[in-house]
């Protein structure tokens, strides 16, 4: 009985040590380390060197063709902005529809990353070109017969790959809302040509939005 009572009294002792060791009480002894090569691991940090590759670099390029879960980006209307034929598509890519929400989506778009060099109405004129000297090269009026003439997918290319002075804008702008400002682009182009009597009555006396009454004041009273 002694030393069954003497046993649980020890392992109620180391119990107890066992409790106040995981108390956080700081310690200068080393950690005890019961699985070596868990803590102990042979592998390199980033940007360390290995002599076993040619280039000595421990981090490693993965394999040519090797595309991320989620990335395969294999519709190309969607993400290259080209149909089936390999052309510029004029149209939105299949699941995309143009409703009131996108052309919102769009305008807003555009205010922020477009408008500063084409400006709110798209002639090229933008609060940028007028800062610092202008530009060397003037942005684009969208309206010009040209460009009107061009798919939507056109526009979509442009915004994604960039074109002349202008670089590409697909780190900034997700794909659909490169679609949405294509789509506002075009909404733009048509709102050209419109008549008065296009305008629904009860819009016609509403305010014009503040941005696009600056914009117009800059031009001299430009439509």
């Amino acid at each position: 009985m002694r030393t069954s009572n003497l046993r649980s009294t020890l392992a109620i002792a180391a119990f107890g040590a066992g409790l106040g060791a995981c108390r956080g009480m700081p310690s200068e002894k080393p950690p005890v380390h019961l699985q070596q090569n868990m803590d102990f691991q042979q592998r390199f940090d980033p940007q360390e060197e290995n002599p076993m590759f040619e280039d000595g670099r421990a981090m490693r390029l993965p394999p040519e063709g090797t595309v991320p879960v989620g990335w395969l980006q294999e519709d190309d209307h969607l993400y290259r902005g080209r149909g089936i034929d390999g052309r510029l598509a004029d149209a939105l890519p299949p699941g995309m529809k143009l409703t009131r929400e996108l052309l919102d989506r769009g305008q807003e778009r555009y205010g922020i990353y477009c408008a500063p060099c084409h400006d709110h109405l798209g002639t090229g004129r933008g609060i940028a070109t007028r800062r610092g000297g202008g530009f060397a090269v003037q942005p684009k009026n969208l309206h010009e017969p040209r460009l009107a003439a061009m798919p939507l997918g056109y526009f979509f290319k442009v915004i994604t790959d960039g074109q002349g002075t202008m670089l590409s804008y697909a780190a900034q702008i997700p794909v659909e809302d490169r679609w949405a400002i294509a789509a506002w682009v075009r909404t733009l182009q048509a709102s050209q040509l419109a008549r008065a009597s296009d305008v629904p009555e009860e819009a016609r006396n509403r305010p014009v939005p503040k941005a696009l009454a600056a914009t117009r004041a800059a031009q001299g009273g430009a439509p």
